[in-house]
């Protein structure tokens, strides 16, 4: 499907409702995150870890791999991750503008901290980092976790596939691209629901003003910068993404 203001719609749409579904039921399956973590790495435990990803993540990438390769016909792995903005050309730009607009976005999401701080009272951190009691090597593989899969996948499915999709053409201005900003915006703010229901057990207050006043900003913002660096590279939004996620962690160590 095909307008003026949105590319193609369909693709997008089942992307995120796969991603969206499957979460949903695995989150369902495995639990909220509570317990405690082994103070020593395993050879079993860094197993469990791998399929856990597997499981997770590497589904995902599948997905998205297989359903790029038969629905716009591209034959090779290359050409396929470079769709997804997993590309060299054009990541100076792409990093640069994405260094740009992270600044601004930081100190709207601040202030929409403040307010939620001042109405919901503090931040209810999740059991699973809030114990005080994760062993270091946990430390080390949630900022690892935080880059890949986590920054990459997601960037890969929210930016690279969905909003270059749903956008008419290429290279886009801004102006023409809100419609396709916003709607991914808000798909990829809704596929974390599950997880902040289920995973981190917040309340549904919470969960609402945190989608709200956070991932969907930093959606936004991230958004911007894909479009307006007009590499169709999604190294920049990566990087802070991972940043993002990985901020709490490398706090930890200090």
């Amino acid at each position: 499907m095909i307008s003026k203001k949105l590319g193609e719609t369909k693709g997008p749409f089942i992307v995120w409702l796969f991603v969206s579904l499957y979460f949903a039921v695995l989150i369902g399956l495995r639990g909220s995150s509570k317990g405690t973590m082994p103070q020593e790495i395993t050879v079993f435990l860094a197993l469990g870890l791998i399929v856990g990803i597997a499981e997770s993540y590497g589904v995902i990438l599948l997905f998205l791999v297989v359903f790029v390769a038969f629905l716009e016909r591209r034959r090779s792995l290359r050409d396929i991750f470079s769709s997804l903005g997993l590309r060299r050309k054009g990541s100076a730009k792409s990093v640069f503008w994405s260094i740009v607009i992270t600044p601004l976005f930081l100190l709207v999401i601040g202030l929409i901290g403040i307010l939620l701080s001042r109405f919901l009272g503090p931040f209810p951190i999740p059991t699973s980092v809030s114990n005080g009691q994760a062993p270091p090597w946990f430390t080390y593989y949630m900022i690892m976790y935080s880059f890949f899969p986590v920054a990459v996948v997601e960037e890969a499915w929210a930016r690279g596939y969905v909003l270059d999709r749903l956008m008419p053409q290429h290279p886009l201005g801004l102006v023409k691209a809100l419609p396709a900003i916003l709607v991914g915006s808000l798909l990829f703010t809704l596929q974390h629901i599950p997880s902040y229901l289920g995973l981190y057990s917040l309340s549904p207050h919470w969960t609402f003003a945190l989608l709200a006043g956070n991932v969907f900003p930093w959606s936004v913002g991230l958004s911007i910068a894909y479009v307006r660096a007009r590499t169709r590279n999604a190294l920049g939004p990566i990087l802070i993404h991972f940043l993002a996620d990985s901020i709490p962690y490398f706090l930890m160590l200090a």
